[in-house]
């Protein structure tokens, strides 16, 4: 039979308190026991020194025995137990439960263990069940001297009848305590272990509701037991699931979107490479005007994906498990210099000014050059290609000496970007004017390429941008040690 919690916690409760009401009684009834029979012996030794000073000083001949009968007797009464006066060899000289003529009837008590001890070491004591009187008895003895200088025993025995009596009593009391006890065990056992069991419950239904995949499930513990740190845990543990399942969706969405952007972006140069192949097969090969005009539109559509595979490559290798790229001590001045003179030509053919802004002459950074090359790049690429004519593109570099780090900026005075499209600019395939964007031979996949590089590079990218009045795209750097 299966047990429930409840009530193994409820078994479990109960068997402690009986086990330890066991050990009490047993503690209890050897305590009590010990304590009353010394208290007894040493009341009984106080009178057997009596008995035994009062045989010596009546000086009674051992020829007699009624006088000793007799004095056995008037000692009893004082004593308030059974007095027996023994000689050396062991026979009764009297005894004060002895009636008559009774006395030679005694058997023999030199093996009796008190009378043993008190011949050899002056002082005897036994404890043990009376035949005769059918009770338990405590019996001590000492020796004494005769009138003839011979040794007898003096023997004082007295039923433990307190002792008994109080024992049963102890019994009556241990075991209406035991009855009260686990009365009120029962009830706060099971109170308890409802409690624990209701946590317990509480805990599993939620963790089974986790299990199903409602993650929105929480068990809200209260207390700082153990089961509600577990219960914190647990709900700790949800949460975590819960952003591990706002993240898998997200990462499966952009798998999605990726790979209908992608094969959307392949199949518009695809199909435009087709036609034209098309048209060149029936006959347009045999025009040389025509011809050129096809073969033109091929190598801009082939030019065109090549730059696109070339861009999910290096976007595939940047979002890799192995992010960090290898860092080395890079001038930025040089760099960006160079890229500004790359990118002049085509400023001046699209009637922009390309200005770098007064910035520091000397600056190293740690960075992966090429990678640096292709974020500038991508940066001025795409602020020439969407400025109108007049517009200026600015190319600046701060740096941050306290925080060791380099912030570089290009901003341009264009048509800004709508303040809804900020947040997703740095997405793959992106594109705020899509129809532009590919009229302009973009790929959509730039400006990840540059958030991507950028992080690897243990940097962090900004946009700011006011319609009317401009973009501003910022990308962080560390400083590399002067030497």
């Amino acid at each position: 039979m299966k047990l429930g919690i409840r009530t193994k916690l409820f078994l479990l409760s109960l068997s402690l308190i009986a086990l330890t009401l066991g050990i009490t009684y047993g503690y209890l009834r050897r305590t009590l026991d010990a304590n009353m029979t010394t208290r007894i012996e040493q009341e009984l030794a106080e009178k057997l020194r009596l008995i035994a000073h009062t045989a010596e000083q009546t000086r009674l001949s051992a020829a007699e025995p009624r006088p000793w009968q007799e004095l056995a007797r008037a000692m009893s009464p004082l004593a308030a137990g059974r007095v027996t006066l023994v000689r050396e060899d062991g026979m009764p000289l009297g005894d004060s439960d002895v009636e008559g003529d009774g006395l030679s009837g005694l058997p023999n008590h030199l093996s009796r263990p008190e009378i043993a001890d008190a011949q050899q070491h002056g002082y005897g004591q036994s404890t043990r069940q009376s035949t005769t009187l059918r009770q338990r008895m405590m019996y001590v003895a000492m020796p004494f001297r005769q009138a003839d200088g011979r040794k007898g025993v003096v023997r004082l025995a007295m039923p433990l009848t307190a002792v008994d009596r109080a024992m049963s009593q102890l019994h009556v009391v241990l075991f209406l305590a035991a009855v009260l006890g686990l009365g009120v065990a029962v009830l706060m056992s099971s109170a308890a272990a409802h409690l624990a069991a209701r946590s317990l419950h509480k805990l599993t239904d939620t963790a089974h509701k986790m299990a199903q995949g409602d993650l929105g499930t929480r068990a809200r513990p209260e207390g700082q037991d153990e089961l509600a740190v577990l219960g914190r845990d647990l709900d700790s543990l949800a949460d975590s699931l819960s952003r591990a399942l706002s993240e898998l969706r997200r990462m499966e969405s952009m798998r999605r979107d990726f790979v209908a952007n992608a094969s959307h972006e392949l199949r518009t140069p695809l199909a435009t490479l087709l036609s034209a192949v098309e048209t060149l097969r029936s006959g347009a090969q045999n025009d040389p005007g025509a011809s050129q005009t096809f073969l033109d539109i091929i190598y801009r559509q082939a030019d065109r994906m090549q730059a696109l595979v070339s861009d999910l490559l290096d976007l595939s290798k940047l979002e890799g498990k192995d992010r960090r790229l290898p860092l080395f001590p890079v001038s930025l001045p040089d760099v960006i210099k160079a890229q500004v003179a790359q990118f002049w030509p085509r400023a001046e053919e699209r009637k922009l000014r390309l200005n770098l802004s007064p910035s520091p002459s000397h600056c190293l950074v740690l960075a992966d050059r090429l990678r640096l090359e292709q974020v500038l790049a991508n940066l001025l690429d795409n602020a020439i290609k969407y400025c109108p004519a007049g517009s200026e593109v600015m190319v600046s570099w701060t740096v941050d000496a306290l925080a060791r780090m380099v912030t570089v900026a290009v901003a341009d005075t264009g048509a800004g970007i709508e303040a809804a499209h900020l947040p997703r600019l740095f997405e793959r395939f992106y594109r705020v004017d899509t129809g532009r964007s590919r009229a302009l031979g973009g790929t959509g996949l730039g400006l990840s390429i540059v958030k991507h590089a950028v992080e690897a590079m243990n940097g962090h990218v900004f946009v700011e941008s006011t319609v009317g009045q401009g973009t501003t795209f910022r990308f962080t750097l560390r400083l590399a040690d002067a030497e």
